[in-house]
């Protein structure tokens, strides 16, 4: 039987709500000065405070809560952005222009950041800054009605360059956009004489918790800016394991076609231009269109690793000699650092589609490297219903640090 605050908060993760708060305003990074990211801004949705107030109520209603067990509110209004930012693309020498959502709670100032990394979306009108349905609800609203100003790239590929392939769970890329649209976000804020506080924090869900892994790497070893606390969560941190735990495995797998995106994305990021061939039996190669990698969703495939992977490409992956796909592994894992700012790892003891190891991979690495790391598991949950008991953990934290 789940408490009654237990389900306040669940409530949360499905409305918005707004509180504020005031940080000392600190100086904007160097390396804003350095190369100023921030192409554009526009407003993409508004949200009133009586909005909020029906929307808090009706949620109440449905959740079969009584008034009286929740406390009074005084709630904002939250307005989205739609950010347009440079940034760069693997391949590419030049900057493009990548977009994002920033959400920001009206009538207050001086919030630190979130940077929220988005879970895998393949239809492009679901990314953060193409729909304001999408951009004005969940996490990121939640959060900023909490007083957090929320940055939420869309990554490459969607958005502004929907017209490129995403370099789906490219641990680099990932890391860039998000942390090039913290940067655009902090331009936007200070030109708007909103004031930032001296707080970063970062979180995000599957491929979002290995964005947000990535991101934080970046920022502690290459970036100007410093993180007060990390949360990912049910992310692939710990590739080279991983793809070794998949090809071992003689059964149907839930994400099979996921993981061939991944293979995809490692094949033209890293210049390894095998023909799908290489890696899948036909009739299944033929049946996947190679310049289009979402065609993995649609085709006919067996979704068994023993059947599915040809047998030269299993026995690379099972081999101790190194290949060029086990390297591409090796540089896109993110467990094994040391981290400065706290981490928190979530995921669900069940999850079938991100395994556990990749979180339990990483306490143990970054731990004995001297991070201060601690791992959350979510007992019998699996990927999709871990997401809850996640949303509230990462709430109550980040709440606790403002």
């Amino acid at each position: 039987m789940m408490s009654n605050s237990k389900y306040y908060l669940l409530v949360f993760l499905f409305i918005i709500s707004a509180c504020t708060t005031d940080e000392e305003i600190t100086d904007a990074p160097k390396e804003q000065h350095k190369n100023e990211v921030l192409v554009d801004a526009e407003i993409v949705k508004k949200i009133s405070s009586s909005e909020i107030d029906l929307l808090f109520k009706n949620a109440i209603e449905l959740a079969g809560i009584s008034e009286e067990l929740v406390p009074p509110l005084q709630f904002k209004g939250i307005t989205v952005y739609k950010l347009t930012y440079k940034t760069s693309y693997p391949g590419m020498s030049e900057k493009i222009i990548a977009s994002g959502a920033l959400v920001i709670p009206d009538d207050s100032k001086n919030n630190s950041i979130i940077s929220y990394q988005h879970g895998t979306i393949t239809d492009p009108k679901h990314a953060p800054s193409f729909s304001s349905e999408t951009a004005s609800n969940g996490f990121a609203a939640l959060m900023a009605s909490l007083g957090f100003y929320v940055s939420v790239p869309d990554y490459l590929g969607y958005g502004e360059t929907a017209n490129l392939h995403h370099p789906y769970e490219h641990g680099e890329s990932l890391a860039t956009a998000s942390y090039d649209m913290i940067l655009a976000s902090r331009k936007f804020i200070a030109s708007n004489e909103y004031g930032v506080g001296d707080k970063l924090f970062l979180t995000g869900y599957s491929e979002g918790g290995y964005a947000t892994m990535a991101l934080h790497q970046y920022i502690e070893e290459k970036g100007d800016l410093t993180v007060t606390a990390s949360a990912p969560a049910a992310g692939a941190y710990n590739k080279s394991e991983l793809a070794s735990e998949i090809i071992s495995k003689d059964e149907p797998l839930p994400f099979i076609r996921n993981y061939l995106w991944v293979l995809d994305t490692y094949n033209w990021v890293h210049k390894i231009n095998k023909p799908w061939s290489y890696f899948i039996n036909e009739p299944y190669a033929s049946n996947i269109d190679p310049n289009n990698p979402l065609s993995v969703f649609d085709a006919e495939l067996d979704s068994n690793p023993s059947k599915l992977f040809t047998e030269s490409f299993r026995n690379e992956i099972s081999s101790e000699e190194t290949s060029s796909f086990k390297m591409a592994l090796k540089e896109n894992d993110r467990f094994d650092w040391k981290a400065n700012a706290k981490v928190r790892l979530y995921y669900g003891t069940k999850d079938d589609f991100v395994y556990p190891l990749n979180s339990t991979s990483a306490h143990k690495a970054m731990k004995e490297k001297g991070s201060v790391v601690e791992l959350f598991p979510f007992e019998g949950k699996n990927h999709f219903t871990a997401v809850n008991d996640y949303s509230i953990g990462v709430l109550i934290w980040f709440l606790s640090q403002k």
